[in-house]
């Protein structure tokens, strides 16, 4: 009879870990807005923490490009410049490309099942609140992680997950407009197509060409929405 090992627990979520989860998802989501002060008395209280482990999450959430410590301020959001966006895009676009070809070369009917299954999921939503964007912005994410799954690069997996986070909420943006909702689902559906016919130079660069045209969107409203609010 074989012996059943015990199942190993979870390792217990710190009170630090879970205050940056709660940040993390703010500043994600775009509750914490670009600039947006992040006061540790305030935190702690909200949270009802101490201040420790809402430095030590401040600290983290430096570390991974979301927040920016100024001297004698405290730490804000982290608000990026277009060409700060436009260089991490174009590692993106590398990564993307990469990602794409391996995951068409290694995929399984598991993993096409996955992808298929968030692009009907996405497809069925209806954009017409700030929830339904938030939830296709979830999707859309979950969609380029299935991909990168595909692929069996677990580093690759997490290195373009740290990218994503530091740009996720700029990203959002682009999900407001409903037309641009649309470009992206036809991208998604080509890409799908050119994955389960495991042709993977046409997988990497349509994902290539999808970061690209997310990349010129997002940074084309960036600018309009600047260019507006001088003008006020």
């Amino acid at each position: 009879m074989p012996i059943r090992l015990p199942v190993a627990p979870e390792p217990p979520v710190s009170i630090s870990e879970m205050v940056q989860q709660h940040l993390r998802e703010g500043i994600l989501s775009g509750v914490l807005r670009a600039g947006q002060a992040l006061k540790q008395d305030e935190i702690a209280t909200r949270l009802g923490v101490s201040r420790a482990p809402v430095r030590e999450a401040l600290n983290q959430l430096e570390r991974d490009g979301l927040a920016i410590l100024r001297p004698r301020r405290g730490y804000i959001v982290a608000s990026l410049e277009t060409n700060e966006i436009a260089d991490i895009f174009d590692l993106r676009m590398l990564l993307e490309a990469y990602a794409g070809r391996a995951a068409a070369t290694k995929r399984t009917l598991k993993d096409v099942a996955a992808v298929r299954k968030l692009l009907n999921a996405m497809d069925r939503l209806t954009m017409d609140s700030p929830t339904a964007i938030a939830k296709w912005a979830a999707l859309n994410r979950a969609f380029h992680d299935a991909i990168y799954v595909a692929s069996g690069g677990g580093r690759l997996r997490q290195i373009a997950a740290n990218l994503r986070d530091t740009v996720e909420q700029y990203v959002r943006l682009d999900a407001l407009t409903a037309k641009h909702i649309g470009t992206a689902q036809a991208e998604h559906r080509r890409i799908l197509e050119a994955l389960v016919a495991g042709d993977a130079e046409r997988v990497g660069t349509l994902s290539r060409e999808h970061c690209k045209h997310t990349r010129d969107r997002l940074i084309a409203a960036l600018r309009r929405r600047r260019s507006m609010a001088a003008g006020e």
